[in-house]
């Protein structure tokens, strides 16, 4: 039986007439990282906030380690947040900041300093305790941030866009750092972003939504692989999925995909009893290679982005456009070249209610 650290039953919130939350329903295990992941103003910050207390829902409940606590104010529901801001008391050295909720508890001073000690040495920010916030850099102030936060040893850590304010190299290098406390630390962890990149390589599931809504929940693969439907096929990945309209239609071969024109390709794995529909075929920009030439599709290259490490590749096959993965410098703009697509990886989505059909 599972060991539930967090569970959101049917929440929901409203500002006036605006639905925020639609019937919000999540579990995350005891050491799980579950990520919430969408764009602005889909609500996950909202749903963070109500964990947290600092936003009061409508209807549902919040239950943590079997304990309701929708109607606990912040400091007894044991959660630590760490927000996009660092929140930090500029007047007070880093040591001070991480054993500042402690004090706040009547801890003596002794306690304290070992506890302030511990967490320094794990986020390893000894050498900084006796600085000011003035005196740090950007992902120096949110490690300090997240010491205030683990000091506490909460039941669930929350995290609000926390790398929002670093550039580049600080937020690969700071997100690596949480991931390793949470490795380490084998706490319970829920952390809103609207970074894909974040959201698949600290994530054990990811929650994604969209308008107050649950669009899929599952493991970064199966988001990322098996999307539920056309929003999370689109949401998820850059370059996004790429689509092919069409319809699905059967022969003696099986199920295929007609593009209306000519254009017929079987699918593998396809629903039997979703032909006739109009669809879309979607394909993962690596699903997308270079062929031998005289096999596989024509395709026009229209532009070229390099990367890197390779390059996105602007294609037009069978006059529609998708964007592909190729090794850097292997296509020039204005060619023409053969593609192979790899459609045992296609993914079929209903064109009607955008339903994922395979």
């Amino acid at each position: 039986m599972a060991n539930f650290a967090l569970q959101l039953k049917n929440i929901t919130k409203a500002y006036g007439e605006t639905p925020v939350l639609k019937g919000i329903n999540v579990d995350a295990e005891e050491g799980e990282f579950v990520v919430l992941l969408g764009p602005s103003g889909c609500g996950k910050s909202t749903l963070l906030h109500a964990i947290a207390g600092l936003h009061p829902i409508d209807s549902g409940d919040i239950i943590i380690e079997g304990k309701s606590v929708a109607g606990m104010p912040t400091r007894d529901r044991d959660v630590a947040m760490v927000f996009q801001s660092y929140a930090l008391y500029p007047n007070m050295t880093v040591a001070q900041n991480i054993g500042f909720p402690l004090r706040m508890r009547k801890m003596p001073a002794s306690e304290i300093a070992i506890r302030v000690a511990e967490v320094a040495k794990l986020l390893q920010i000894e050498p900084l305790l006796q600085r000011r916030p003035r005196e740090l850099s950007g992902g120096q102030r949110q490690r300090v941030a997240i010491g205030r936060a683990l000091v506490r040893d909460p039941k669930v850590f929350l995290f609000d866009e926390p790398l929002s304010n670093l550039d580049a190299t600080l937020r690969v290098e700071t997100r690596s750092e949480i991931k390793r406390l949470h490795a380490q630390l084998g706490k319970t962890m829920i952390y809103v972003t609207h970074d894909q990149i974040e959201a698949m390589t600290l994530a054990t599931k990811i929650v994604v939504m969209n308008k107050g809504d649950i669009q899929q929940i599952g493991t970064p693969h199966e988001v990322y692989h098996r999307p539920a439907n056309l929003f999370v096929a689109r949401f998820v990945g850059s370059p996004t999925m790429q689509m092919f309209a069409g319809t699905l239609a059967s022969n003696a071969s099986g199920v295929v995909f007609d593009d209306g024109k000519g254009w017929s390709v079987p699918v593998p794995n396809a629903d039997n009893t979703a032909v006739g529909k109009s669809v879309f075929l979607g394909l993962r920009p690596e699903h997308i290679a270079l062929a031998p030439a005289g096999s596989g599709e024509m395709a026009t290259v229209d532009a070229v982005e390099p990367t890197g490490p390779e390059d996105n590749v602007v294609l037009t096959i069978r006059g529609q456009k998708a964007i592909a993965r190729f090794p850097t410098g292997s296509v020039e703009a204005n060619t023409s070249v053969a593609v192979m697509l790899d459609l045992a990886k296609a993914s079929l989505f209903a064109a009607d209610s955008g339903l994922r059909l395979n």
